[in-house]
């Protein structure tokens, strides 16, 4: 299976498995896998009604998240040598960005279980 890379000035995007093909037993979950290049910012936005989960592929990133609600905010150091692996949940309403703080590419994959609305998706600048 051959997908498109979608490439910007802070990196690339590229859907895994999807609903959005007919690639029986993944038509189910919609997966993409995100490129940081170094010291760039991903993201900076929020759902307002979609779930994801976000997984480090490779490099080590800051992920900050902020309930557009009621304003709680968490930072979360993200690291692929680390001893554990994280996958993070994030609920709708909740606003995030991805922040590479290593001087190498970093990737993360994201699982969720509808593919990509652009009228869901509100752009919010969290702090880094």
């Amino acid at each position: 299976m051959t997908r498109v890379k979608h490439r910007r000035e802070d990196g690339w995007l590229s859907e895994l498995i999807s609903m959005n093909y007919e690639d029986e037993p993944f038509n189910c979950v919609h997966s993409y896998v995100v490129s940081i290049e170094p010291m760039k910012t991903r993201a900076n936005h929020y759902h307002k009604s979609k779930e994801e989960w976000l997984a480090l592929a490779a490099g080590k990133i800051k992920l900050c998240l902020k309930d557009v609600v009621s304003g709680t905010y968490e930072e979360i150091v993200l690291d692929s040598r680390s001893e554990t692996y994280e996958l993070i949940y994030i609920p709708p309403l909740v606003a995030h960005a991805l922040k590479n703080i290593a001087n190498t590419e970093a990737s993360v994959v994201v699982f969720s279980k509808n593919p990509e609305n652009k009228e869901d998706t509100i752009p919010y600048e969290v702090a880094l």
